[in-house]
């Protein structure tokens, strides 16, 4: 072997390996007992344990570890293993190489974006897998090798985002897509993503439904907020009417809607018809139509980062409804608590005479400070989707079926349709007690 010398010892032990002193070639030393394992002095006096098997013709020599850091014990069982896996036409070696050259997660984040992402994935799909791999994965992991992944790694991601569990899931879930896609690709063997059998978080479903007097309370803000912010107030009124996802009434074309129906080229579950009503009809014969812009919901952002009506541009269609939405359930909360909150009513007409005119929910809450008052939430927790909820829960307690439904939601899976069976038992409730009441009466002889 040119500058190498071999030699044949007996059984290698620590001691034994101590007492072997460097010369100006380095050389191996073979054990007795385990054949292919042993142990490679350098001239810099250096000690490395190794494992050789020959093979169709092949001498297969792989690096196992440094002797005086890796126990004797443990380089011997590794030597067993990597020569058991050379005889079963392994390549260690090319194992490494390939690990050694295998891209990091940030490298496989980008390819996934750039190549994967656009064309298997929604718009709205598309930005909350950007948001989970900037915000959540790359800070974490993004540094480590695809092969050197570990389940451990995806675990501990997760476990990190335990306070927020709906995240730590969709974050999850995100992981496990793009790891799936690294095997394809090659740069993991098949079936051995790590995100596998981390469990996910029991998530609570937040079902929350507008009552009568906060939909009056509601009506009331819409009517209040629209010389402000037109676009965005259309948007909420249609949402409520047409129980749509909110990207289906934002991203809403003129040349969608065909008489009583709008027809969805595209939505979260592909071609879908909105049958529509009176109210919403009404709603859209109020909006004005912008000269070259398709879409209904118009607007853009001003200097401030806001939107409103009054600055168009065309072919936009408003992108943030989060803003209003915000004023607008806080307006809506100061109208519940004057007109439907009796322990705090008072404090709302102290301060609306002493204003001149009705507080802002942020002058209740200063107010409250000073008085230690605990205010109500009020609808200051009612999202954007619970507008979608809402009609559900109406056609649930108007006797609408489930099946029926599912249909006028766009629903692909009964489950999904399924969490509203529970109200249609209030109808039933109040028939009965309508019943009980009438046949008391009877039975008294009133």
């Amino acid at each position: 072997m040119n500058s190498e010398t071999v030699n044949l010892m007996p059984r290698l032990t620590i001691r034994y390996i101590d007492t072997l002193t460097p010369t100006d070639k380095e050389y191996f030393v073979w054990d007795d007992q385990i054949k292919g394992f042993g142990i490679r002095i350098y001239p810099s006096g250096g000690k490395r344990y190794v494992a050789q098997t020959f093979r169709l013709g092949k001498t297969t020599r792989v690096q196992i570890g440094k002797h005086g850091t890796l126990p004797l014990e443990e380089a011997k069982k590794r030597a067993r293993k990597i020569i058991t896996d050379i005889d079963d036409g392994k390549n260690p070696n090319a194992e490494k190489e390939n690990a050694r050259r295998s891209p990091t997660v940030a490298q496989l984040a980008e390819r996934f974006l750039d190549e994967y992402v656009p064309s298997h994935c929604k718009p709205r799909t598309q930005v909350e897998y950007k948001h989970a791999l900037n915000r959540y994965i790359l800070p974490a992991i993004g540094k480590t090798k695809v092969q050197k992944l570990t389940r451990d790694d995806v675990s501990n991601l997760h476990h990190a985002m335990r306070k927020t569990p709906y995240q730590a899931n969709r974050t999850l879930g995100v992981l496990s897509k793009m790891l799936n896609q690294a095997e394809v690709w090659g740069y993991r063997s098949d079936r051995t993503n790590p995100s596998y059998h981390v469990k996910k978080y029991k998530e609570q479903k937040r079902e929350r439904y507008l009552a009568p007097e906060e939909l009056i309370c509601l009506r009331k803000a819409f009517d209040e907020e629209e010389k402000f912010a037109r676009s965005a107030v259309n948007a909420f009124r249609l949402l409520v009417f047409t129980g749509a996802r909110l990207s289906e009434i934002q991203t809403l074309k003129w040349s969608y809607i065909q008489g009583d129906r709008i027809m969805l080229p595209d939505s979260k579950t592909g071609a879908k018809v909105l049958h529509i009503g009176k109210a919403a009809l009404g709603i859209l014969g109020g909006i004005k139509r912008v000269e070259g812009n398709p879409y209904v919901i118009t607007g853009k952002p001003n200097k401030n980062n806001e939107h409103d009506d009054t600055n168009k541009q065309e072919g936009s269609h408003l992108t943030d409804l989060q803003k209003p939405w915000r004023r607008i359930r806080k307006m809506a909360t100061v109208i519940y608590w004057q007109d439907y909150c009796d322990p705090i009513r008072p404090l709302v007409e102290k301060l609306t005479d002493a204003y001149g005119n009705r507080p802002s929910w942020l002058d209740c809450q200063k107010a409250t400070e000073q008085d230690d008052i605990q205010l109500p939430t009020g609808l200051c927790d009612v999202r954007i989707h619970d507008l979608r909820h809402t009609f559900a829960s109406g056609a649930v307690m108007m006797g609408e079926s489930l099946p029926m439904i599912g249909k006028l939601l766009g629903h692909t899976q009964t489950q999904t349709t399924a969490r509203y069976a529970h109200l249609a038992d209030d109808p039933l409730r109040s028939a009965v007690q309508r019943i009980d009441a009438m046949l008391e009466k009877t039975m008294m002889g009133e």
